[in-house]
C-alpha cells in the first residue's frame, strides 16, 4: 500500500508541476504573440512596422516613433520654411509645424521620465497640430508637398498615441 501512495503522490506532483509549466510557458507564449503584433494596435500597422522593427516593449517602440515623428517634422518644417511667404496655408501649416516640434520634444522627455500622462498629452497635442495642418490645406482646396507629407505625420502620430496606451 505505501509504495501504491508512493507512486500516487509522485503522479499528482508530476501533474501539478506539468500543469504549472503550461501555465506558465501558455503565458509566456501569449505575451510574446501580444508583443510580436505591437503594430496590430494602430490605425496604420503598414507605417508602424518600419518605425518599430523587432521592437516588442511598448515604451521603446513610442519612443522610437517619436524620434522618428521628430526627424520627419523638422524636415517638413524646412520645405515649409521655403513657401511660408505669400500662402497663407502653407505659413498656418509652418506654425503648426512648429509646435508639433516642440510638443514631440516635451513627450520624448516626459517619456524619459516615464511621465506617461504627460506624455500622452503632448502626443495628443501633437496629432491635433498635424490636424490643424491639414485643415488649412483642406480649406483653400490646395494639395502640395507639404500637405502630403502633413497627412503621413498625422497618420504616424496616431499610431504613436495608440502605442503610448499599451505603457503600463
Amino acid at each position: 500500500m505505501a509504495g501504491r501512495d508512493n507512486f500516487q503522490l509522485r503522479f499528482a506532483a508530476v501533474a501539478a508541476a506539468a500543469a504549472v509549466l503550461i501555465f506558465l510557458v501558455s503565458g509566456q507564449v501569449a505575451e510574446a504573440s501580444r508583443m510580436m503584433n505591437i503594430c496590430s494596435h494602430t490605425s496604420y500597422p503598414s507605417l508602424c512596422r518600419p518605425l518599430v522593427k523587432r521592437v516588442t516593449n511598448p515604451r521603446r517602440a513610442t519612443h522610437r516613433t517619436i524620434q522618428a515623428l521628430e526627424a520627419k517634422t523638422k524636415l517638413a518644417l524646412a520645405d515649409a520654411a521655403r513657401y511660408k511667404d505669400g500662402n497663407q496655408a502653407i505659413a498656418t501649416c509652418y506654425a503648426t509645424l512648429s509646435d508639433a516640434v516642440y510638443n514631440l520634444e516635451s513627450a520624448r522627455k516626459s517619456i524619459r521620465k516615464r511621465d506617461v500622462l504627460a506624455m500622452n498629452t503632448f502626443l495628443t497635442a501633437v496629432v491635433s497640430d498635424y490636424g490643424a495642418c491639414m485643415d488649412a490645406f483642406i480649406e483653400t482646396k490646395q494639395v502640395n508637398t507639404v500637405q502630403n507629407v502633413v497627412v503621413d505625420l498625422r497618420k504616424i502620430s496616431s499610431n504613436c498615441l495608440s502605442l503610448s496606451t499599451l505603457i503600463r
